[in-house]
């Protein structure tokens, strides 16, 4: 059982985090740099305790991944502004979760043991199906003026960012302690650029690097890069199976404040919609993680 609670520690930040991210009242590019500036010195600040051993191969490959991370946090941070956290979070969890689980099918040949094949399937149907509830929206609401193609666009690029470091992880191999400092590395040059071209833009409107904004978004970058570690250890305890489930459950937390605190209005059909398109997205991940037990046995 502490394994347990140990094990949704990591799911629990990732959730209070991505809300307060979109809570802070600064540019995108500023949410970024500073999240990912947290991120790159917590990471920075662990690693010498990790005991890893590096090689060039894998220091390229998780540099590289940082890069694509660093392309899918500033598309998902844009999206928070276009469609709003709690209609952003589902849909990239839920995407994430088919997306991923269809790569593992189809580039490394799982899900072809013990059942595991059917019980997958169903996790990505219900997984698209709580993307389409979450999706919908109510005739004469408020949301109709949502520039739904931007959003979209922005959810689809980052979830393909998202699931691709993690599949090419997978397929280089690439354990948790040798690839967090190479990553965030490559996540932070990324926000760099994106905040350069921002400030230079904006000229003399452009937002200070030295600001209570970027202060606050840092220390959320280093609750991420808590997180991140914490997932590692998590899954190292309980398993990768039960690991993976319960890291997708930060989205308990991130939707109902996102309405709550964040006054992400939803009509009455819409919030219904809502509850019952994020209740399938996590049964959905109970049982891509089911797949990937009964695979593993």
């Amino acid at each position: 059982m502490i394994d347990i609670l140990w094990a949704l520690v990591p799911s629990i930040l990732f959730g209070l985090q991505t809300t307060i991210t979109g809570a802070v009242k600064t540019t995108d590019q500023q949410r970024v740099l500073g999240l990912t500036m947290g991120g790159f010195i917590f990471a920075l600040a662990v690693t010498p305790f990790l005991g890893v051993q590096w090689n060039v191969r894998d220091v390229i490959v998780a540099f590289v991944t940082g890069l694509i991370v660093g392309w899918g946090l500033v598309d998902q941070v844009a999206a928070f502004n276009v469609l709003g956290v709690s209609r952003t979070m589902p849909v990239s969890t839920g995407g994430q979760l088919a997306a991923i689980s269809l790569g593992g099918v189809l580039l490394f040949g799982e899900w072809r043991h013990g059942g595991a094949l059917p019980v997958g399937a169903t996790a990505i149907i219900v997984l698209i199906l709580g993307i389409w509830f979450v999706s919908r929206t109510e005739e004469g609401s408020d949301t109709k003026n949502l520039d739904w193609a931007r959003g979209t666009r922005l959810l689809m690029t980052s979830t393909f960012a998202f699931s691709s470091y993690v599949l090419i992880g997978r397929a280089f191999g690439l354990d948790g302690p040798s690839i967090l400092l190479p990553q965030a590395t490559g996540y932070f040059l990324v926000a760099l650029i994106a905040y350069a071209v921002d400030a230079r833009r904006k000229g003399d409107e452009a937002p200070k690097l030295v600001s209570l904004p970027m202060a606050q978004m840092t220390a959320l970058g280093l609750m991420w890069g808590a997180a991140v570690v914490l997932l590692q250890v998590g899954a190292g305890r309980v398993g990768v199976a039960t690991g993976f489930t319960l890291s997708q459950l930060g989205i308990l937390i991130s939707t109902p404040l996102g309405i709550l605190w964040l006054g992400e209005h939803r009509a009455g059909r819409e919030l219904r919609w809502t509850v019952i398109g994020v209740a399938l997205v996590i049964v959905g991940a109970v049982l891509a993680g089911v797949a990937k037990g009964l695979d593993a046995a």
